[in-house]
């Protein structure tokens, strides 16, 4: 006999009302194996609350929200290393509209005594962004995007820019938790202000742009495969254009042995903030202002292996788990 059981947990859940939804799906499951046995005269089978036939009300309306905020001080004699960073995000997702938001904010401060000089160095961004999707049937979908964003090592005082937008799927969306192949064209109009004048001689600028990203994903027994290649560029001059390809892919050689490759390539001809002059030394080596460039890129590749107890789900929290409170160095 084959059954498949399913159990939704809540984004607010913790861990252990997780694992008690699981175990009491479980028990439902095996329910009609121990009926088959000789056991089942020593089982008893409870009903808890009357059923009602209504329909599932969802007092948050589906709407699920996170908030943090972050604070990170590290430093030692002759450097100091100081950090804050805000979030928070707005989802709602239906079969019919998906609706996600999220504000963020961050501020960085890096300090060296050299010599008998302090060398100091500060950063800062903010961004919004938010998407609304509206699906037209199994196979298409639109949408509009909206950014807000400031960053000081973009050289960008302010930025808006709204983004329309149609999406359609090869497959149908019924399918997606198991292959995906989609394609999205995006217009874009961006009003910019720069902090510094531009290599460009631009203080500020209006823009508008096109965006064309094609992503296939697959899930299958014997591992999955994620890629996407996005391609856009500027109206007033299709030169200052990107092209960027990222792809993973993760097999499943044997029982607990992954084998998993993943990658990033980008042609970048399109930084119209940079900003006009030389960078200095200290902002070069502290990573504070953005510098031309014609590519950027990043590999990664590893071998796993899981091995041991099937059994081995006991928790024990004694000594704090696995985390380590002795000293560190840098």
């Amino acid at each position: 006999m084959d059954d498949i059981q399913k159990y939704v947990s809540n984004k607010t859940q913790t861990k252990d009302e997780i694992r008690q939804g699981l175990v009491r799906v479980l028990k439902m499951g095996l329910i009609r194996y121990v009926a088959k046995t000789p056991i089942s005269e020593k089982v008893s089978i409870v009903f808890q609350e009357k059923a009602s036939p209504t329909a599932v009300v969802d007092k948050w309306n589906f709407w699920v929200f996170s908030l943090s905020a972050r604070a990170y001080l590290n430093g030692q004699k002759s450097t100091s290393y100081n950090s804050s960073y805000g979030t928070f995000s707005a989802n709602r997702t239906t079969p019919e509209w998906k609706i996600r938001m999220g504000l963020s904010a961050g501020a960085y401060k890096d300090s060296f005594d050299y010599m008998d000089q302090t060398i100091s160095s500060t950063s800062s961004s903010k961004s919004f962004s938010g998407m609304v999707v509206k699906s037209l049937g199994e196979h298409w979908s639109i949408g509009a995007y909206l950014s807000v964003y400031a960053s000081t090592y973009s050289n960008i005082k302010f930025s808006l820019s709204p983004a329309p937008a149609i999406e359609y799927d090869l497959f149908p969306y019924s399918q997606s938790t198991r292959r995906f192949l989609s394609f999205i064209y995006r217009l874009n109009f961006q009003t910019v202000k720069y902090y510094e004048e531009t290599i460009y001689d631009k203080i500020s600028e209006n823009l508008w742009s096109q965006t064309l990203s094609v992503t296939l994903d697959l899930k299958e027994k014997w591992g999955s495969i994620s890629t996407s290649l996005e391609g856009s560029n500027y109206f007033h001059n299709f030169q200052r254009n990107h092209v960027s390809l990222y792809g993973s892919i993760s097999l499943r050689l044997w029982k607990g042995l992954t084998f998993d490759v993943s990658g990033y390539y980008s042609m970048i001809h399109d930084q119209l903030s940079l900003q006009k002059g030389q960078a200095s030394l200290e902002e070069v080596l502290l990573r504070r202002t953005m510098l031309e460039t014609d590519y950027q890129y990043y590999m990664s590749i590893g071998l796993s292996y899981t091995f041991g107890s099937i059994f081995s789900n006991v928790v024990n929290p004694r000594f704090g788990g696995s985390g380590y409170s002795g000293r560190m160095f840098y």
